[in-house]
This record gives C-alpha cells, sequence and structure tokens, in this order.
C-alpha cells in the first residue's frame, strides 16, 4: 500500500512539473520582465534612506510582486 501511495505521488510530482514549466516563449519573456523589475523594486528599496523596518516591508512588497507577476496575476 505505502508503494501505491509514493507511487502515484511521484507521478503526480513529475505530472505536475511537466504541465508547470512555461513552454512558450512569451511566458518566459514576462518572467523576464518579472526579474528585472524584482531586480530594479530591490535595488531601490536597498538604496533608500528609509529606516530597517521600512527596507524590510518595501523589500517583502518586491518579494510578493514578484510572486505575484510569475504566476500570472498580474497583466503587463
Amino acid at each position: 500500500m505505502k508503494r501505491a501511495i509514493a507511487g502515484t505521488l511521484a507521478v503526480m510530482f513529475f505530472l505536475s512539473a511537466f504541465l508547470w514549466i512555461p513552454q512558450s516563449s512569451s511566458a518566459l519573456q514576462r518572467a523576464d520582465i518579472c526579474f528585472d523589475d524584482w531586480e530594479a523594486c530591490r535595488t531601490r528599496a536597498l538604496e533608500s534612506d528609509e529606516g530597517f523596518v521600512k527596507t524590510t516591508l518595501w523589500l517583502t512588497v518586491c518579494d510578493v510582486a514578484l510572486g505575484k507577476c510569475v504566476l500570472g496575476f498580474t497583466k503587463l
């Protein structure tokens, strides 16, 4: 029974990884834009004259925005 469960989970994992990987060049271009925006956001946050707490919050906002952009929750 344990082998059947492990096998099913392994098949589901590999199938979901195969289906999740972006196949088109437009998806890769979107990811490049997302990471460029993320790097710019982090640079601005780290170069600001804000305190430790505000800088940490801005870095968190940059990370959340990157996640939303890569997953396609926002339009470019």
